[in-house]
């Protein structure tokens, strides 16, 4: 047996463990950077043939010969199956099915449930790798004492030399109401500081709104992300922009990288008095239509959609099905391109596989995966520190005046007639 051979059999068998042993759940979860899950029953244990578990001896083989035979040491604890793992994975070449470790996995969920136990501090990475902190006003770390751009040391007695923003992160999170102990070195006297702090429920609200002063009687709101708490925050800002006068809405959906599919459906049917969203296709071809409910909080209000290269998945759901139904143009930038639907199942070590079960079309039947959303008005934005102001919001204010920020429907296509790929 070569070496290729070994490497290939330790991987198909890794990932024949997961699929037969590990257990999932219904949910709707967020991947990393650009995506959004949906249920699928998971494997029941045990499936793997006989056939299979005939081939997969072959893996004790490969395995006892590495062990009796590898010149150096082999990878401890999770490291090998995670790699094996990852090795099939890149096999499939799809992007989005993906392993996902413990440690992301748990950002990952307290992303879309807005809240986690936590002290209230950014942390930040410099270039020369040191771990900074950057307190929330009023949060518990600010009220312990901790200063902007303390240099964190250790968590715990844990050195954070060497890792990652988010491992870092997630040895500072932890249940509420436990304690954390964090030692800094205040960069300005060079001394080095312990403290205790309480660990409290820290919120991290996805939608901000303001009246834009420059334009009366428009509402601006900022959708960031697409988590468990976003539907209420955007009915608090519409009930509180109307309050204020707004009769006409920009809605920004720049570098929303996406969220959770109910979500996305049901801010998109804010806006919309009912009817299609979005269509998701299983690769047999059946195809299941997600519909708004009738009577939108926010269906009268004239409306405008800014996007870019960072609009992704969730948002670019809601993005298509309001261009789509005729409902607001779209001004910026070609969205991300992120439209396949994924399966989470939790594994039993806190990871998770993410597996691609699906795509998505707006409702008249564009393929986003791969593709994104092309605006009605194309308007780049200038390089980074180059900005005298924001191009895009200003031409969406512009359609606003103009009574231009209602477009003709797309053509759409009934949901008993599938479209093509």
């Amino acid at each position: 047996m070569n070496k290729r051979q070994v490497v290939l059999v330790l991987a198909l068998v890794c990932l024949a463990f997961v699929a037969t042993y590990s257990a999932g759940f219904m949910t709707h979860w967020l991947l990393s950077d650009r995506g959004y899950l949906v249920h699928f029953p998971p494997s029941p244990p045990g499936s793997a043939g006989a056939d299979e578990r005939e081939r997969f001896a072959l893996f004790w083989e490969a395995w006892e010969i590495l062990k009796r035979d590898f010149y150096g040491d082999l990878p401890q604890g999770q490291k090998l199956p995670y790699a094996a793992i990852r090795g099939v994975l890149a096999v499939l070449g799809d992007p989005y099915t993906v392993l996902v470790e413990p440690s992301p996995r748990e950002l990952e969920r307290d992303s879309l449930r807005g809240h986690f136990g936590g002290i209230g501090a950014w942390v930040k990475q410099r270039e020369d790798g040191a771990i900074t902190l950057s307190p929330m006003p009023g949060q518990p770390a600010d009220r312990a004492g901790v200063h902007e751009g303390d240099v964190l040391l250790t968590v715990d007695g844990t050195p954070v030399a060497g890792l990652s923003v988010d491992e870092v992160v997630a040895l500072v999170r932890g249940p509420v109401g436990s304690t954390v102990r964090i030692t800094v070195r205040r960069e300005s006297t060079g001394e080095t500081l312990e403290f205790a702090i309480r660990r409290e429920k820290i919120e991290t609200p996805t939608v901000d709104w303001r009246m834009l002063e420059e334009s009366p009687g428009t509402g601006y709101i900022h959708i960031s992300l697409l988590g468990e708490r976003t539907e209420v925050e955007l009915l608090q800002a519409l009930r509180e922009l109307r309050a204020s006068g707004a009769q006409r809405l920009v809605l920004d959906l720049r570098g929303n990288p996406g969220g959770l599919l109910d979500i996305a459906v049901r801010i998109a049917g804010q806006f919309l008095d009912g009817g299609p969203v979005v269509y998701e296709r299983r690769k047999d071809g059946s195809e299941r239509l997600y519909s708004a409910q009738p009577g939108g909080s926010a269906v009268g209000m004239p409306l405008v959609v800014l996007v870019d290269g960072g609009t992704a998945s969730g948002a670019e759901v809601i993005a298509g099905a309001l261009q789509a139904r005729g409902r607001a143009v779209l001004v910026g930038e070609k969205t991300y391109g992120k439209g396949a639907v994924q399966n989470v199942y939790d594994l039993s070590d806190g990871s998770s596989l993410h597996v691609t079960v699906a795509k998505l079309f707006t409702p008249d039947h564009r393929l986003i995966d791969g593709n994104g959303l092309e605006p009605d008005e194309t308007v780049p934005y200038p390089p980074e520190g180059q900005a005298q102001e924001d191009p895009q919001l200003r031409r969406a204010l512009e359609l606003l005046r103009e009574g231009t920020a209602a477009p003709r429907p797309l053509a759409l296509v009934p949901a008993e007639a599938p479209g093509s790929p």
